[in-house]
């Protein structure tokens, strides 16, 4: 839909809105960009956890003799 303004100079100023489909569907997207975001730094400190924690063991294995 394309909207009309007078601007402050005084001509006139087309504007394209988004129409409702439009807006649900940008809406949509950006809903799915944030779950996919969310799950992959989600899965990064997981993974760095996992990481840690292997490490961790692995020294105290490592260099714990009786």
């Amino acid at each position: 839909m394309i909207r009309s303004y007078q601007a402050e100079h005084g001509g006139t100023v087309f504007v394209q809105a988004l129409t409702e489909r439009q807006r649900r569907g940008r809406d949509r997207l950006l809903a799915l960009v944030v779950i996919a975001v969310t799950a992959i730094s989600t899965a990064t400190v997981i993974g760095f956890n996992d990481r840690a924690a292997s490490l961790a063991r692995a020294d105290v294995t490592t260099s714990w003799a009786p």
